[in-house]
């Protein structure tokens, strides 16, 4: 009995001892000495710097160069903002045009050194004449006009229309250029108005939405010349942007309405 007892005891006292191994984790196998395998032991940072990567392929760096360079060609180079000055006017910020965003700009009244007229200077850069009124029209440049090309681009989903311009909206301008009419017609109400010379065919430069205006006549004006002829004039009438799309494609923006031709218009060489 007493012997039952002390196996039992003592199987009672390794059970505990297993269960106490159990519980804290230790291994019962003796610690062997850890062995130092060079091929498998990570390098100090001083060796990593100094012992280039053999299993590294020369690929690697220039790819990774080559689309840091696409990423940032491909980034929209940020417009630098807009700085306005203190007498800077509100004029054509509260246009409503189609899909666009008016963009507000310098626009600085400001007197004509040698006429003592008095005109809208735009960001620092055109002259605006006039007061967009029938007894003193807007007089603009076809370079201040062409100039919504380089943020209104519907195509590339930019609709920004510059200050500029959207003051032009809505009032009376008087501008010169190269006349296309409709062919085979001697007399018509509609016209185009154009920077560049083009005789409505195959001669000279074809107008873009930028630097054209379809113009809408109250009196029907005579055709004259042959059809290879260039005709220039200046035309008078209410001036409106209004974007015609085709698929996101711009193919018209400019319109003036009720309009006058003017006599005595000349070229400017």
């Amino acid at each position: 009995m007493n012997g039952i007892r002390i196996v039992w005891i003592a199987g009672a006292a390794l059970a505990a001892f297993a269960v106490v191994l159990v519980l804290t984790g230790k291994d019962t196998k003796p610690v062997q000495p850890a062995t130092i395998d060079s091929r498998s032991t990570p390098p100090s940072p001083a060796t990593a710097a100094a012992t280039p990567d053999t299993n590294a392929t020369a690929s690697t760096a220039p790819v990774a160069s080559a689309r840091t360079v696409t990423s940032a060609a491909e980034a929209p180079t940020p417009k630098p903002p807009i700085v306005r000055a203190a007498d800077a006017v509100d004029l054509g910020l509260d246009q409503k045009i189609h899909d666009a965003t008016v963009v507000p700009g310098n626009i600085v009244p400001k007197k004509d050194s040698k006429t003592g007229e008095m005109l809208l200077y735009a960001d620092n850069k055109y002259e605006i004449r006039g007061l967009g009124t029938a007894e003193s029209p807007y007089r603009v440049s076809w370079e201040c006009i062409a100039s919504a090309s380089e943020s209104y681009m519907p195509r590339l989903s930019e609709h920004d229309i510059p200050q500029r311009i959207a003051l032009l909206n809505g009032k009376v301008l008087e501008i010169e250029g190269y006349q296309a009419f409709p062919l085979m017609v001697s007399e018509t109400k509609e016209l185009i108005v154009m920077l560049n010379q083009w005789d409505g065919c195959c001669i000279g430069v074809p107008p873009t939405p930028y630097d054209a205006i379809e113009v809408k006549l109250l009196e029907s004006a005579k055709r004259g010349g042959r059809h290879a002829a260039f005709n220039f004039g200046g035309v008078r009438g209410t001036f409106h942007i209004d974007p015609y799309l085709v698929e996101k494609w711009l193919v018209g923006l400019y319109v003036m309405d009720g309009a006058r031709m003017i006599e005595g218009a000349q070229p400017e060489m």
